[in-house]
């Protein structure tokens, strides 16, 4: 498990602990006041400079040795910060995690009920009005407030089954599924986005910040099952799945792998099986 089921996860995922999505929670970590912030200011927290280097350029200065690693230790600093006063400008206290769609719909049997806002990723990177967010508790009870982030016919509210039935439509679209902070150990909502529009995804994949960490399992192949349809081939968004014409089957990239699932759920042969990352001790510690 990731250090935060160990702090935040009563001995399960930590987005599966019902403790974290409680009212009582997010008045402990001010939350409203946390996400008003966040969500009031979230194009410039993307847009803002640090040092000088754009989070939306090509931020060079991550990849040289001395100053890169100062820089990252620096950032990643913020978005796992867990004590005392987060500052929402700049997303301290407000990581994320991808999950499979089996834990994103055991999430929405906790968090009910939902309410399904538009996309605060893809309404700056895009214009795209795309309501595919849902949003939980006090995270429901601010978005009102900011008028941009509610869909043209308004703000829906989603029973436990909808909400499910939601999200299998998304993961059928190609879209992955995470799972937010708001702030730490509040959980606000559970997302599905994609790359490029997912800007927790691209400042991981560009910079290697931990403003989104890899989720709890990875994908296997059973080449057993596996009939080479190449259904998965066109399905990860992290470069960690191949296919491989001489072996007519898709190999995984382990360490690449993001624990998404949508590999998994395209497979009509049922030849790709997310399994727990701490199975392989190579991978326990990389998140």
């Amino acid at each position: 498990m990731c250090e935060w089921c160990f702090k935040h996860g009563a001995g399960k995922r930590w987005y599966l602990n019902s403790k974290n999505y409680l009212e009582e929670t997010a008045r402990e970590t001010n939350a409203h006041e946390y996400i008003f912030e966040l969500w009031k200011q979230f194009e410039k927290i993307y847009l803002q400079k640090i040092y000088g280097i754009s989070m939306k350029g090509p931020g060079y200065k991550f990849s040289t040795p001395i100053v890169g690693r100062a820089l990252k230790a620096y950032v990643n600093s913020w978005f796992g910060k867990e004590k005392g006063k987060r500052n929402p400008h700049r997303a301290e206290g407000h990581p994320g995690q991808v999950v499979t769609l089996d834990d994103a719909k055991k999430v929405l049997e906790i968090a009910s009920p939902v309410l399904k806002v538009n996309c605060a990723c893809r309404l700056m990177s895009r214009g795209i009005q795309d309501p595919c967010c849902l949003t939980f508790g006090a995270l429901s009870e601010m978005v009102p407030k900011l008028p941009r982030f509610i869909p043209e016919k308004g703000a829906e509210r989603l029973h436990v089954d909808e909400a499910q039935e939601f999200i299998e439509q998304m993961n059928h679209s190609g879209r992955v599924n995470t799972v937010w902070f708001g702030p730490i150990p509040y959980i606000a909502a559970l997302c599905s986005c994609e790359r490029p529009e997912c800007a927790a995804t691209r400042i991981r994949m560009e910079y290697d910040l931990n403003f989104l960490y890899k989720g709890e399992y990875i994908a296997q192949v059973d080449l057993q099952k596996c009939t080479g349809c190449e259904e998965c081939s066109s399905r990860c968004q992290f470069g960690a799945l191949h296919f491989n014409t001489l072996m007519n089957a898709p190999f995984i990239d382990a360490m690449r792998c993001f624990g998404c699932s949508l590999c998994a759920t395209t497979c009509p042969e049922n030849a790709i099986q997310m399994v727990d990352r701490n199975e392989n001790p190579t991978l326990k510690d990389v998140w």
